[in-house]
């Protein structure tokens, strides 16, 4: 291998004296430190420390590599000494001469420049103190390449351990999503096993019931118990649908039950019930109840559709007993649709206002009242705007009118029952329900229910022809007496009615009219005048009696009719 004989580092070297082995002993100590903690600081500070021991000089600045080029670390700024440096291109040597000599010192890397200083001195150095200053720089170089691959080895640490510790947050959130998704799973095969066994509704709430560990019940869209499974002897509610004029959401609460409605489509169908008075449920509890409305909704819907083919059926078969059809044809298809026409029976037609408050209709609110009651119907909405039910003789129908007010929330509704007869009867059994029911709304009390047995004297006079004779008969015998009491506001046909009552007694008739004798004297004379009829006539007064009495039926209600609302 040739070399320069004229290289100054070799000319350098040979010359070292002394001092210049002092000098790089101490350059040696310098590198040494410097690779015990490397840092760009700590390289920094050592490197000035060795240049002001070997050349005296000071450190005027500083600079770093940043990518392909250097940044100023520490210093003045000076655009002109940059500008200097950076023309230099990575060599070292020297900026200026003269009064003040300045020396860029780059420290050389691998494959680029680590960094570089600027020195100053007043005197400039000899060419062994250059010598060494090119040594400390090539060992300052190799500082900061192992300084910068420390750092970076302490970031790829960082960024590792970083990484550890998001996945394992990752697999912490993993395993608890599996373990969410598998206990899900067991719930809904917990339904679907209840859902396939026989009556769903019931093991469902079962399963919901064991999986949440609560009571549970489930109501129909009429707050109707289909359904409860108790826990901790918590009694049912009674009704948890919420009220009209209250707009409907998800979740009501009743006395510690918390409640989310089954829907199909827009349409609430049913209701679920929690107890739950502290409102601890979980969040997969909240999923068991969700998944548990969605499969008694797909129960209800299923129930329903059979309950509709049903209630054509029925209506059908009520229509055609109220016309006289086929006894042996009726009997075959009550026999199918399990009702039994055996027995007597009984017509009844239900009218009431439409819309009603709620929406509710009254044929839909009829049935599920009926079936409430535990009474056996078959039902038919009329052309007319009423509802008519064939139900049997022996049904207590006494608190139909006030049910179905509630149901509906309105009283403006009106009953009529037919009187009791066998299949083939029941055409009478509709007229007398008519009967009863268009009574009942020309009565001065036209909401309540009205039963055609009870009718009483009108259910005699009553022709069910627009009551035209029984109209000409009351203007007939009573005509002048209630045209004089609207006239001149007196109360002929009153007293006449308490005399008949009394049976013809002057004290008993005065007594119970607060009125003398004499005063009652000149009203019968009144009467006789003119009525032009004899009171003492056994058959006037019968006729007369009837009227009064059937006056009296049709102005202020229906004797054992239930009261209007």
């Amino acid at each position: 291998m040739m070399c320069a004989l004229n290289d100054p580092l070799l000319v350098a070297q040979a010359d070292l004296d002394a001092q210049a082995q002092s000098d790089l002993f101490d350059l040696s100590r310098a590198g040494s430190m410097m690779f015990e903690q490397p840092t760009i600081r700590r390289t920094f500070r050592l490197t000035s420390a060795a240049v002001k021991a070997i050349a005296g000089c000071s450190v005027l600045a500083a600079y770093v590599a940043e990518g392909e080029h250097l940044a100023r670390y520490s210093g003045r700024t000076n655009r002109r000494l940059d500008l200097q440096v950076e023309d230099r291109a990575g060599s070292s040597g020297v900026l200026e001469y003269g009064p003040v000599w300045r020396y860029a010192l780059f420290f050389p890397g691998t494959k680029a420049v680590r960094g570089a200083f600027v020195l100053q001195a007043t005197i400039e150095p000899s060419r062994e103190v250059v010598f060494l200053l090119l040594a400390l720089a090539a060992s300052t170089g190799a500082a900061l390449a192992a300084a910068e691959l420390i750092e970076r080895e302490r970031e790829q640490a960082g960024e590792l351990r970083r990484l550890g510790e998001a996945q394992e947050g990752l697999n912490r959130q993993l395993a608890a999503t599996i373990l969410r998704l598998d206990t899900r799973q067991r719930i809904r095969d917990s339904f679907v096993a209840a859902a396939g066994a026989g009556n769903g509704e019931a093991q469902i709430v079962d399963a919901l019931s064991a999986i949440t560990r609560r009571s549970v019940v489930l109501q129909d869209s009429f707050g109707i118990e289909r359904a409860f499974t108790h826990v901790d002897g918590s009694a049912a509610p009674s009704d948890m649908r919420a009220p009209v004029d209250i707009r409907p959401s998800t979740t009501l609460r009743t006395n510690g039950w918390r409640s989310t409605e089954v829907r199909s489509g827009d349409e609430t169908i049913g209701m679920i019930g929690i107890y739950d008075p502290d409102d601890e449920r979980s969040d997969d509890d909240r999923f068991a109840v969700e998944h548990a409305s969605a499969m008694i909704a797909v129960e209800l819907v299923h129930h329903r559709s059979i309950a509709e083919v049903e209630i054509r059926l029925g209506r059908d078969l009520a229509d055609d007993l109220v016309i006289g059809a086929d006894v042996v044809d009726v009997f075959a298809r009550a026999e199918l649709l399990k009702f039994d026409l055996s027995g007597a029976h009984r017509a009844v037609l239900v009218s009431w206002e439409e819309p009603t408050p709620n929406g509710i209709d009254i044929d839909t609110a009829l049935r599920h009242e009926l079936a409430a009651m535990r009474v056996q119907a078959l039902t038919s909405r009329r052309a007319d705007a009423t509802v008519l039910a064939i139900v049997a003789d022996g049904d207590d129908l006494s608190t139909l009118y006030e049910r179905l007010s509630s149901t509906v929330v309105s009283t403006r509704g009106t009953i009529g029952v037919g009187g009791r007869g066998i299949a083939d009867e029941l055409p009478r059994s509709f007229v007398e329900a008519g009967r009863a029911l268009q009574i009942r709304v020309e009565s001065s009390l036209p909401y309540g229910l009205s039963n055609h047995d009870d009718l009483g004297l009108l259910r005699i006079l009553d022709t069910s022809n627009d009551r035209v004779e029984l109209t000409g008969y009351l203007e007939k015998w009573l005509g002048p007496l209630v045209e004089h009491d609207r006239d001149h506001h007196s109360e002929l046909v009153h007293t006449l009615s308490v005399y008949l009552d009394s049976g013809g007694n002057y004290d008993r008739t005065a007594q119970a009219l607060t009125i003398h004798r004499s005063t009652l004297r000149y009203r019968l004379g009144r009467i006789r005048e003119l009525s032009g009829r004899d009171l003492a006539d056994p058959d006037t007064r019968l006729n007369l009696h009837i009227a009064v009495r059937a006056r009296a039926a049709l102005r202020d209600g229906l004797r054992g009719s239930a009261p209007a609302r």
